[in-house]
């Protein structure tokens, strides 16, 4: 039995996290810095309290939030953790009075996308007209989540190492 709570992340689940995000071809991750100061993860624990998956979200905006990181350990993998984490961040995002943000190259995280009837696209150059009042919010996002020299290194060592072709859809979803 695993339970999905909001809290923030001891120091050694940080350093869990990362090191296996690092071993995930899809997901470019964030660094010890941001998770400890994230506010905002659910966590997958099991029966121990441990942890088995997080869900990383944070504002980058008074009106928005984004669904940054959505990662399951290996070994808990296909039981539905990954969407009671997601679905999790989603109604938190709706009690704060947030819209929701996302991006994923991951079917399962696509398919809850549309479950929850987001708005998606491919190319974040072509916003959707409901949202194009934002779009200069999201180049900023977008402009600050690339200046980061630990991003930057894992893009250009995931994009060397496994040659990452998958496309990535971006959902967004207004919830107030």
């Amino acid at each position: 039995m695993f339970k999905i709570v909001k809290r923030l992340l001891k120091e050694e689940e940080a350093k869990l996290v990362i090191k296996e995000i690092k071993l995930t071809p899809n997901i470019i991750g964030y660094s010890f810095r941001e998770w400890m100061a994230a506010k905002n993860i659910m966590v997958a624990e099991d029966e121990d309290g441990k942890i088995a998956g997080v869900c990383l979200n944070y504002d980058f905006d008074q009106y928005w939030t984004k669904i940054a990181a959505l990662f399951v350990l290996e070994k808990f993998r296909g039981k539905g953790l990954g969407k009671l984490m997601f679905l999790a961040s989603f109604k938190d995002a709706i009690e704060r009075e947030k819209n929701v943000y996302t991006i994923s190259a991951n079917p399962i995280v696509i398919k809850i996308m549309e479950e929850l009837e987001f708005d998606t696209f491919k190319n974040i150059l072509n916003f959707p007209k409901p949202y194009k009042k934002y779009k200069f919010v999201f180049y900023l996002h977008t402009i600050k989540w690339l200046m980061n020299c630990y991003r930057i290194n894992e893009i250009i060592r995931k994009k060397l190492a496994y040659n990452f072709k998958e496309p990535f859809v971006y959902g967004l979803k207004i919830c107030k």
